[in-house]
């Protein structure tokens, strides 16, 4: 198998998922964007009762091995339209202080609206006493409640303005790229696998509500048997100037794809991974994640259906759940790369099942 690597329309590519509006708990725009796309590509799609997206796309007669990548972005929900207009909100994973001013793109029934977030920035007098959800507001530029209130809805959703730059041959930055690039990666693969077409049974699937406690992934097993499965994210990246005592491990960009080494990964699927890394020149770095388990959908699909082997694939990520993350395609590369690679030991080898010891 060629190696893949990251070309200027594999940018237009993931332009094109930036730009899908796919907040947690109204994904479907991204899950019917997706369905379309696995099923021109030959797979059996189908959609869960919570909007998990599946495709299975069979070769052979080998295990069934999944793809998972979760298809929501963080985002805020519309809480209350005050009288001026003006609308309150909670957060889905956007901290407060990353919001102050930011442009966005609000999900209604009625199409996009364009939202800005408002704040008073002499409300702590020139001192920054820690801004909170209760200092801030999304002002969509209408002045009274009733007219606001009939073009959209308390438990509306809204999502940072799309966008996605270059910054240099590798490093590109933009909103969502966590999970953008993790379902990015499903697709390249799918492309790959139904050319080289190893011995496996494949399963990608795109799920729902990672950023609100992992809730689609709580039931992917349970509609999907899989004898192991890799998980694609993003992870924290450790290069910045600011570093922590208590830090566990590190995570640079361009240094090569993350594998966790925590509880939620089968340490066996994890060695034949680092093995397949080692024989095929493929750089990867060991990770340890911020806890010992949880944050991703590897914490609720292991423990299901009599335990699934499964795998963290990271992308590091610099700024994750902000304005501007980044990322960096080399890493991207070695992710692609290292999963079919994988794939293809596993066929060869005929590998049939992952019991740690």
């Amino acid at each position: 198998m060629e190696k893949w690597t990251f070309e200027n329309r594999h940018f237009d590519q993931l332009s094109e998922l930036i730009h899908i509006v796919s907040p947690s708990m109204k994904e479907g725009e991204m899950a019917s964007y997706l369905r379309d796309k696995w099923k021109d590509a030959g797979g059996k799609v189908k959609t869960d009762i919570l909007g998990n997206t599946y495709a299975s796309f069979t070769k052979g007669k080998g295990i069934n091995i999944g793809l998972v990548a979760h298809m929501d972005s963080v985002a805020i929900q519309i809480t209350k339209i005050l009288q001026n207009g003006f609308l309150k909100f909670r957060s889905i994973g956007l901290r407060s202080h990353l919001l102050l001013g930011q442009n966005m793109k609000v999900q209604t029934d009625g199409g996009l609206l364009h939202g800005v977030i408002g704040f008073d920035p002499m409300s702590q007098h020139g001192k920054n006493q820690g801004i909170g959800e209760e200092d801030l507001w999304l002002d969509i530029g209408v002045n009274n409640y009733e007219e606001t209130a009939s073009i959209l809805e308390v438990g509306d959703m809204a999502i940072l303005s799309p966008q996605l730059n270059r910054m240099d041959e590798y490093l590109i930055s933009g909103t969502a790229i966590d999970n953008r690039i993790g379902l990015f990666i499903l697709n390249e693969c799918v492309e790959l696998f139904n050319k080289y077409a190893p011995d496996v049974c494949l399963h990608v699937i795109g799920s729902v509500q990672e950023e609100v406690g992992l809730r689609g992934a709580n039931v992917i097993a349970t509609q999907c048997a899989l004898d192991a499965c890799f998980i694609i994210d993003v992870d924290y990246a450790s290069d910045t100037l600011v570093s922590y005592d208590n830090q566990m491990g590190s995570l640079c960009l361009g240094e090569g794809v993350g594998l966790h080494v925590k509880a939620d990964n089968n340490p066996t699927l994890r060695k034949i991974m680092c093995d397949v890394a080692k024989r095929n020149e493929i750089s990867y770095q060991k990770s340890l994640g911020r806890f010992i388990y949880g944050g991703t959908d590897a914490t609720a699909l292991q423990i299901q259906s009599g335990g699934v082997a499964t795998v963290n694939i990271n992308i590091p990520c610099r700024y994750m759940h902000s304005p501007v993350e980044m990322i960096n395609v080399q890493d991207v590369e070695h992710a692609i790369n290292l999963i079919m690679y994988t794939l293809e030991d596993i066929s060869t080898k005929q590998k049939s099942d992952f019991i740690p010891f």
